[in-house]
């Protein structure tokens, strides 16, 4: 089945996306309420989602993946901003992005020892890039590795780092040299001596994702864990999953103002004031008819830009776009929702709430929207 209006995505597509939704209908949204008074995910969802075959959908199957292509990638993360549970879980299975950074990166042995586990959710990890005092300032990063040895010694700290106490591994970005340049990027095991990793971050979304931070002192790690086996190499190892990351998350969020519409429709159709429908004021066509036709521009742009990615065409100011627009996109149309809900909008048990809420992270996540205005800026001539 091809979907007429979105002719990029084919039969492998449409085919992969009901086992995604099947897997968040059946695994996710049942468990979530469990998840959230334990205040993390159940690690065997990992393991759950790897049987069914839905992690790393774009890993070639000799390194045990799917086999598929980068749209089988923005599938998953659409199927994520669908699900009611999607907020909940929030940085949910973000291992993906990390398993197309090592394929990206890794050496032919860190590969075939990798990214199998990653495909069947044996190991779980996210990026560690982001440190307490640089923010989206990835130039800044501190966190160092000196050679001794055969080993490196790392010392430093990151934070942000979702999943981090069910994390097996942490590829961390460190630097090597003096100059933004002398970045690499290690595979290091949460378990050695001298990494801490203290209490999750309490967050205003209440999510489960459990952002945390880690410090390193005096880590000493081999040198096979340095990712590509190539010191210098760390800036463009993260800058290689960057397009991807803002696409797919481009892609999690129009599929969550999509549901948050729907959501809303859904509500205004049944709740009655003044004795009629909430749908049937003016005020509330009109502001449900900004909300749909944003979410169709965004779309559009956003489906624009999948196919320049398909094709290695895409410019990088094109995807800061993609992460801006639709990011600031997404707090205007969460905005909306929770307001035309009414006091329900405000209450936990509503999924608008916590929509609401993770809505409002994807403005400093992946880079602060002044950081992508700035990026943009820089490419008008």
């Amino acid at each position: 089945m091809v979907d007429s209006n979105r002719p990029m995505f084919q039969e492998e597509h449409h085919l992969y996306r009901q086992s995604v939704r099947r897997f968040f209908e059946t695994e996710v949204e049942p468990a979530v309420g469990e998840w959230e008074k334990a205040g993390m995910i159940d690690r065997e969802m990992f393991t759950k989602a790897g049987r069914a075959g839905i992690l790393a959908p774009h890993i070639p199957e000799e390194y045990g993946g799917g086999g598929g292509d980068l749209l089988h990638q923005i599938v998953l993360y659409e199927e994520h901003g669908y699900s009611r549970a999607g907020a909940s879980i929030g940085g949910g299975l973000c291992p993906d992005i990390v398993s197309e950074l090592v394929y990206r990166s890794g050496t032919e042995e860190q590969k075939q020892y990798w990214l199998p586990r990653y495909a069947s959710g044996e190991v779980v990890s996210d990026a560690l890039v982001t440190e307490p005092h640089s923010g989206s300032d990835v130039a800044s990063v501190r966190t160092h590795a000196k050679r001794a040895g055969g080993d490196y010694v790392i010392n430093g700290s990151k934070m942000w780092i979702t999943h981090l106490h069910l994390s097996d591994v942490l590829p961390t970005l460190v630097r090597t040299g003096d100059d933004g340049r002398g970045m690499s990027m290690f595979m290091i095991y949460p378990k050695l001596p001298g990494v801490t990793i203290p209490r999750p971050i309490a967050t205003m979304s209440k999510g489960i994702s459990n952002e945390g931070m880690v410090f390193f002192d005096d880590v000493r790690v081999p040198a096979e864990a340095l990712l590509g086996g190539v010191e210098g190499k760390g800036m463009t190892h993260a800058l290689s999953i960057l397009t991807l990351g803002r696409l797919a998350m481009a892609a999690r969020m129009i599929a969550a103002c999509e549901l948050a519409l729907q959501l809303t429709v859904e509500f205004v159709r049944e709740r009655k004031a003044f004795g009629q429908r909430v749908l049937n004021f003016q005020n509330t066509q009109f502001r449900l008819a900004d909300m749909k036709t944003e979410i169709a521009v965004g779309k559009a742009f956003l489906d624009s830009l999948l196919v320049k990615m398909m094709e290695g065409t895409i410019k990088d100011e094109e995807s800061s776009m993609a992460k801006l627009w639709l990011s600031e996109l997404e707090g205007r149309v969460m905005d909306q929702a929770v307001q035309l809900h009414g006091g329900m909008g405000f209450a936990d048990e509503n999924p608008i709430s916590r929509m609401y809420t993770m809505a409002r992270v994807h403005r400093i996540f992946l880079g602060t929207s002044e950081i992508h205005r700035m990026i943009i800026g820089r490419s008008i001539k």
